[in-house]
């Protein structure tokens, strides 16, 4: 069965449907206000786009009957007007609206007549409104143009003017602003209001109020969307010219390429609606304040005599509803009412317990000083409290804690008190049993020494075991503060374990476990394990914590040492470029150091299968490794070198690996270790080592026939004491050579260096080089420095260097040919300001070395050219 409708909710659902009415009809009212203005304002802009519309039709009719009098008023020659022709064009132009100005331009672009008295002549052949009737245009409308004669914004309609079939010039109209003005005032639309003239092509022809210049709109929604859909209609938009946001009527003006536009802005079409909207809100709004007010006021007089009436059914349906006894009593402290709850469990009759009955039911040791609270509270208005045990139907008593408070009525006097009882007789036992367990948990803790603790929180007091005394080096009977022990924290440490608490905390974790390094005021350095965990069920969240403290400085000492050997292991493979690996032969998984990832070209990671290594062997070591069968047999050879084509960057190593095996105790093996090395630079310097000891043996016969020959050479046909110095300063330049091929060992040499080289002992500000600095083999370069030497020396015993003025030029280069195969190298020695030459009349040592052995070495040709000016000799060979 449905309850009744209360009287508050009744009132307040009427007052509501009065204020939705009221609010629904103010709604409709101004919605229809609303409408009305939105559709008076779209019905103004489109009128007035017709009256554009009509005015642009009547002005461009007018303006072509002008044109065509203009055109019949003369003769077959433009250039020579009569003398009536300027007293006709103003006659034309007087029935045309706003300041129009006629001109007639002849087919040169040059104006013959006008009715403008501040004409000056101009070019106009680049205006639109020229070429286009000079291309062919019977008329044309151009688009807005500012006047080059006065500034103004002006259009201009033309017209072509023919004689005998061709074109003979042109009778244009010019409209300025006043054309539109005239319109925009006659309509009286409104401040911010506007009337344009578009061309189809969106090219504005005419505005007021005026804009900043010519615009083009044909992406404009007008043209894309409105005027393909219909030639006359209304839309709303916001002004590209101008950022206002207006009600637009536009209509195109027949039979012409034109479309009229005359806009309403919204701000002003709906000012009076806006001003009458304010003062119908400000009778509204009042109105339908105090109609709330009075709905609230009458709402919270019902409500509070609805909750008067339902209050006490209310507590008796609680009442009965809750698992403990409810009772209620008078102010004076005489109970009055008991719950269903008391009756079941003390068995007395209803009416039984009231007054002062209830004495009945409490254990007489405990009345007393329940009755005693009771009366106290009575007297106080203070909430009571206590425990007492209460007798149960079957003659057990069991512990009960009663709690009242009193109910009290506006004026603050107390009017009721609602009290219960609940069972705490199992809590009690259960509180016994854990202070006994306490009890002989405390004789444990004593009995094995542990260090325990417990902390108050919030007030940061401690409660430490002897045994935790001990360990941190008090007497075992002390009462140390918390801060006494964090005292032998080491330095951080503290900041440490407190933030790292904060942590455990903010993560809602109530147990924490930290080691800390302490140390004492001796200087000892211990490590002690701290546990903690906060009691949940302390008065307050983390409030309580309880603790073990471990001493593990054995234990780091030894974890330390473990670190540390492993450190030194790391370090020294690292050091030696040694790689560890570990190998399980059953799931061929291999785990490698970080130098062994490394070595193989392969990114970090956990494993690899023992076949991903051996794909990067290359294919003809690859039966040097071990496989399945010798590595499950053991049988797989401790020490191989091979090679692999490392993934990373594909170069070739050399790798050497070392391993052993880990066997069950079945001999079975399971395990394989091993240790791996890049030893490519040791192979390399043992080719190197191989080729050096062959090329030395080669050089040592090149530079022992060499010298041979620079012997037999300089020792023919001279004497001795000459031939001395000769073959020491070949000598010189031969092991200038063997030095700068030896820096790098004996690969190249720079050609450069070889000609500084070669050139030392020469007056250095008479002699000029240049070329680029090209690498010579070992056989190029003795043979350049040698030849560098006999022509320095000829110069300053002969030539250019031989006297105070005389310069030598040395200069190399690559000449390159098509194709680039043909590439030539030119070498050429120069002297200038030297004694006149002339050939020699014999050859000797010297032009033999340069013509016979520099030419064979370099594989090409010399030629040797004694001009008088000075001596010069060029080489020319294959590019070195």
């Amino acid at each position: 069965m449905r309850s009744p409708l209360k009287p508050h909710v009744v009132a307040i659902g009427l007052i509501a449907l009065l204020l939705v009415f009221v609010a629904a009809g103010a709604g409709f009212l101004f919605w229809k206000i609303y409408r009305d203005t939105e559709t008076a304002a779209r019905n103004k802009a489109a009128s007035a786009s017709q009256v554009v519309s009509v005015n642009v039709g009547w002005a461009l009719e007018t303006a072509r009957q002008v044109l065509e009098r203009v055109d019949n008023s003369f003769g077959d020659d433009l250039a020579s007007p009569t003398n009536d022709s300027k007293a006709k064009l103003a006659e034309a132009v007087s029935t045309l609206p706003g300041s129009v100005k006629v001109y007639v331009v002849d087919a040169g672009g040059t104006t013959r007549l006008t009715t403008d008295p501040d004409f000056k002549p101009i070019d106009i052949r680049d205006r639109e409104y020229f070429s286009a009737v000079a291309k062919g245009d019977s008329w044309h409308i151009s688009s807005l143009l500012v006047s080059r004669l006065n500034g103004e914004q002006i259009f201009a309609i033309s017209k072509r003017i023919e004689r005998n079939g061709a074109f003979a010039g042109a009778a244009i109209l010019s409209f300025n602003s006043d054309f539109m003005k005239e319109v925009w005032q006659s309509l009286n639309l409104g401040e911010l209001s506007t009337v344009s003239l578009f061309r189809n092509d969106g090219q504005l022809v005419s505005r007021y109020p005026l804009p900043d210049g010519p615009m083009d709109l044909s992406r404009y929604v007008l043209f894309t969307d409105y005027l393909p859909a219909s030639p006359a209609g209304v839309y709303d938009a916001v002004s590209p010219a101008d950022g206002v946001s207006r009600i637009v009527g536009y209509r195109r003006v027949p039979g012409t390429p034109l479309v009229a536009l005359a806009s309403v802005s919204r701000s002003a079409a709906f000012a009076s609606f806006n001003a009458n909207t304010i003062s119908w809100l400000t009778i509204i709004i009042p109105a339908a304040i105090a109609l709330f007010a009075i709905a609230y006021w009458t709402f919270r007089v019902l409500r509070e005599d609805a909750r008067k009436r339902e209050s006490e059914a209310q507590f008796r349906i609680f009442a009965e509803a809750m698992p403990n006894h409810v009772w209620s009593s008078q102010p004076d402290g005489s109970l009055d009412w008991f719950n269903s709850r008391v009756y079941e469990y003390s068995g007395a009759a209803p009416g039984e317990l009231d007054g002062q009955g209830w004495a009945k039911i409490v254990h007489p040791e405990d009345f007393p000083i329940a009755a005693e609270k009771w009366a106290s509270a009575v007297a106080t208005g203070q909430p009571y409290e206590t425990e007492f045990r209460l007798l149960h139907k079957d003659g057990v008593h069991r512990w009960h804690i009663a709690r009242a408070v009193p109910i009290r009525g506006a004026d603050g006097r107390v009017t009721r008190w609602v009290g219960t009882n609940t069972d705490i007789d199992d809590q009690k036992k259960v509180a016994q049993a854990l202070l006994e367990s306490e009890a002989r948990l405390q004789l444990a803790i004593e009995a094995g020494q542990l260090a325990v603790w417990e902390l108050d929180v919030t007030n940061r007091r401690i409660t430490p075991s002897a045994a935790l005394n001990r360990l941190y080096g008090f007497p075992p009977d002390a009462r140390p503060s918390l801060d006494e022990y964090q005292a032998r924290y080491a330095p951080g440490e503290l900041e440490r374990v407190t933030q790292l608490g904060a942590e455990a905390i903010a993560r809602s974790e109530n147990e924490l476990e930290v080691e800390v390094r302490h140390l004492w005021p001796d200087g000892t350095e211990r490590w002690l394990l701290i546990r903690a965990q906060s009691d949940p069920t302390g008065p307050g969240l983390g409030a309580r914590a309880i603790g073990v403290v471990i001493d593990i400085t054995e234990r780091k000492r030894v974890e330390q040492a473990l670190v540390e050997s492993e450190r030194r292991l790391r370090l020294s493979q690292n050091a030696a470029g040694i790689a560890s690996l570990e190998l399980d032969i059953a799931s061929g998984l291999v785990i490698g150091s970080d130098r062994f990832w490394e070595i193989w070209g392969l990114s970090r990671r956990d494993s690899v299968h023992i076949s991903v290594l051996e794909d990067i062997v290359i294919p003809e070591d690859r039966n040097i490794l071990s496989n399945r069968e010798t590595r499950e047999r053991g049988t797989a050879s401790p020490v191989v070198e091979y090679r692999i084509r490392r993934p990373s960057d594909g170069q070739l190593r050399w790798l050497s690996r070392h391993i052993e095996f880990v066997r069950d105790a079945s001999g079975i093996p399971i395990k394989m270790f091993g240790v791996m090395q890049d030893i490519t630079e040791q192979k390399e310097a043992q080719s190197r080592q191989q080729m050096l000891t062959h090329e030395l043996e080669h050089r040592t016969k090149n530079i022992l026939a060499m010298v041979s020959a620079i012997a037999s050479q300089t020792l023919r046909d001279t004497d001795l004491p000459t031939a001395k110095i000769s073959f020491n300063e070949r000598l010189r330049a031969l092991a200038n050579a063997h030095h700068i091929l030896a820096q790098t060992r004996w690969t190249e040499a720079s050609m450069r260096k070889v000609v500084e080289a070669g050139i030392a002992a020469l007056p250095l500000d008479r002699v000029t080089i240049e070329g680029p600095d090209l690498a010579l083999d070992p056989k190029r370069g003795l043979s350049l420095a040698l030849a560098m030497n006999e022509l320095g020396t000829n110069a300053v015993k002969y030539g250019a260097l031989s006297n105070a003025a005389g310069r030598v030029e040395i200069t190399w280069s690559v000449l390159l040919g098509q194709p680039e195969a043909d590439a030539v190298f030119v070498l050429t020695w120069r002297e200038r300001g030297g004694p006149t030459v002339s050939p020699p009349t014999r050859r000797g040592f010297g032009s033999f070395l340069i013509t016979r052995v520099l030419g064979a070495d370099f594989d090409g040709a010399v030629e040797i050219d004694y001009r008088p000016e000075g001596l010069q000799v060029t080489l020319r060979a294959p590019p070195p």
